[in-house]
């Protein structure tokens, strides 16, 4: 099966957490990569490996509020960086 790509207009988000804010702001700039994969594009397998990261985090009983939105927002400012041409 080909890979196909698909680039959409930027999301709105809006922010009640400042640990959202913070995360959501080391997404789109790049400045902080917990996730080594946030140095490049996103791509599928990337987004899938960050979800099953967090609920292995999670099992393991070390996934706090704080930490989840922080890192909500990281993949939400990952994915709303502009597309490279």
């Amino acid at each position: 099966m080909p890979k196909a790509q698909t680039t959409v207009p930027t999301i709105t988000v809006l922010m009640d957490t400042p640990e959202f804010s913070k995360g959501f702001v080391e997404g789109l700039t790049g400045e902080y990569a917990r996730f080594g994969c946030m140095q490049k594009p996103p791509n599928e397998g990337d987004i899938v490996e960050i979800i099953r990261n967090l609920c292995e985090i999670s099992q393991e009983g070390w996934l706090r509020e704080g930490l989840l939105r922080h890192d909500a927002g990281l993949i939400a400012g990952w994915l709303s960086r502009p597309a490279s041409v």
